[in-house]
């Protein structure tokens, strides 16, 4: 039995053309469909990378909010933010230099925050220590310690944000 791709001859030149062209187009069309399907999958690894949560108390809107603002960082500064939240002591990840950690010890109520050197400089000793100690107390005391995290991250955001738009021209 005989395959034939192309089409035959003896039909005319604007249907040959037309079925060559439709054949590229399907080849074509599902490249992109795989490139689709790749870029996705490998934005689900990076967010499963990011967030690490033990507790399994966080909302799916909570969760999403959080690689939003990994996301950010990661376009707008160049550093990757990992966030663990664990019932008991965190443990801290091996970082590099390009790497803000958060981690959350929902047990003993406690925040730990890594910055870069870099970032840690810019952002100074007080907010770090105000971070760790004073912005986290609320949100344990009535349970909402998801909402903090978030407003921790977003208030780091915002203060780096700051840094950038007062030492642009």
């Amino acid at each position: 039995m005989r395959l034939n791709i192309l089409p035959p001859k003896s039909e005319s030149g604007g249907i040959r053309f037309l079925r060559i062209m439709l054949l590229i187009c399907v080849f074509l069309g599902v490249g992109w469909l795989y490139m689709q399907h790749f870029d996705r999958t490998i934005e689900d690894i990076k967010s499963r990378s990011t967030l690490q949560d033990a507790t399994g108390l966080m909302s799916k809107a909570q969760k999403k909010h959080l690689y939003e603002l990994s996301s950010m960082f990661e376009e707008e500064f160049g550093v990757e933010l990992r966030l663990s939240i664990q019932d008991g002591p965190v443990e801290i990840p091996a970082l590099d230099s390009k790497t803000i950690f958060f981690g959350l010890d929902t047990a003993n109520e406690k925040l730990i925050v890594f910055f870069p050197p870099l970032v840690e400089r810019a952002l100074g000793p007080e907010f770090i220590t105000q971070l760790q100690t004073t912005h986290m107390a609320p949100y344990f005391a009535s349970d909402s310690w998801p909402t903090g995290l978030i407003k921790a991250l977003a208030l780091t955001w915002q203060r780096l944000m700051d840094l950038n738009h007062t030492t642009t021209p």
